[in-house]
């Protein structure tokens, strides 16, 4: 088998020429200018990205009702972005990553798949996801087009990523930072009295107490380990990132995420790993068995202009989340997890004496968050990666 050479090194020059060609060839020529750039330091740099989009125009920012982008002078001066004025008020640039070399096909793939992010705000709308709805209609698009020579799709994949070769400067740096990522974390396993299973790694101790106490409080089985072949079994598995701790600055609330591995077929080895013998294994059975009672449910209740929505808010955040959106797909998650943040925005099934207030206060914060508030819009800065979740990394 004939050894790829992976000694290419792409340039400005080389992205700009390129750039035109894919324009003309994948786009029909309607991108418009573009700066280019190679990084070599600072996020992503060491391998996790291989290059991405940005908009680097001072003082842009966006509506979070309309998704439109516009510049802010202050003092109620705006100017609208549209495709005519895209280049000249955001000042849009791609980059590559240099500490990699490779393939041109490779860079090539890198370079179009930033282009299709140019493509979806051009026309100076910010799309809700950066991988989202747009950025697969105009891949598919793109895919096509090049008669199976580009794939487009959020991570780079195998076969690309066998075309690319990180400098052994940033290997050793990488791997520096693995080791001591292991050395930090610490893996926790919640089983479910229901029989899910469900794992975050994470490095802070009071996320670790927090989920202990709240998983607990619901019958669930908590198991925390640091045991180095349990980090190892899992980051070969692919589980490398920490879940964050976050706290809603509104209502002070904790929440965090979690990975679902009900049904993985290395689960009863993970297990093992842990030392767990049975589902009930740590779990402190009470002395006596507690009376059954009916407890009051916590609902979710919101105005609409249907009548009343409402929704059992006894489940998980995330669920919740998943409710609220299904409902009003046009909210973005900020309203979404603010309104959740809002304990006006929940009633106790059994107590219905205060129901018209709430929903008069819920109707008038809706009024307030998605018509005309003072946070109705958020900066977008030039150190900003569009797609925080957009760049290509590996998988």
């Amino acid at each position: 088998m004939e050894e790829v050479d992976k000694t290419f090194k792409p340039t400005t020059e080389w992205m700009e020429e390129k750039y035109r060609e894919m324009n003309d060839l994948l786009f029909n020529g309607k991108l418009g200018r573009c700066f280019f750039g190679i990084f070599t330091t600072g996020k992503g740099s060491e391998g996790r990205t291989l290059g991405w989009f940005r908009i680097t125009g001072e003082s842009i920012k966006y509506n979070r009702r309309t998704r439109q982008l516009f510049k802010d002078y202050g003092y109620n001066d705006k100017v609208f972005v549209d495709s005519s004025n895209f280049f000249e008020v955001c000042e849009p640039k791609i980059e590559l990553n240099g500490n990699y070399s490779g393939t041109e096909n490779a860079f090539l793939a890198t370079l179009v798949h930033e282009m299709c992010h140019y493509y979806t705000y051009m026309n100076g709308y910010v799309p809700k996801q950066a991988h989202g709805v747009e950025f697969k209609q105009i891949g598919s698009i793109v895919s096509a087009r090049s008669n199976g020579m580009f794939t487009i799709q959020r991570l780079a994949s195998a076969e690309q990523m066998n075309e690319m070769e990180l400098n052994d400067e940033m290997k050793a740096r990488r791997a520096k930072r693995l080791a001591n990522k292991k050395a930090s974390v610490s893996a926790v396993l919640v089983l479910g009295s229901d029989g899910t299973a469900a794992l975050t790694i994470t490095s802070a101790q009071n996320l670790i107490s927090t989920i202990k106490s709240r998983e607990e409080e619901n019958g669930n089985d908590v198991f925390v380990s640091n045991n180095p072949d349990v980090i190892d079994f899992l980051f070969d598995k692919g589980y490398k990132s920490n879940m964050r701790l976050s706290r809603n600055s509104r209502t002070g609330r904790l929440s965090w995420r979690y990975w679902d591995l009900e049904g993985k077929p290395w689960l009863s080895e993970l297990k093992q790993l842990f030392g767990i013998q049975s589902l009930s294994a740590g779990r402190q059975q009470p002395q006596e068995p507690e009376p059954v009672t009916k407890k009051p449910r916590r609902i979710f209740t919101v105005k609409t202009s249907n009548g009343v929505f409402e929704c059992d808010a006894d489940c998980p955040p995330a669920e919740l989340f998943k409710k609220i959106n299904e409902r009003f797909p046009r909210f973005d998650a900020d309203t979404i997890i603010m309104l959740m943040g809002n304990i006006n925005n929940y009633r106790i099934e059994e107590n219905r004496m205060s129901t018209k207030s709430i929903i008069k206060e819920v109707i008038q914060e809706f009024i307030d968050n998605e018509i005309g508030a003072p946070n109705d819009s958020a900066d977008i800065t030039s150190d900003m990666n569009l797609g925080e979740f957009s760049p290509l990394e590996l998988a």
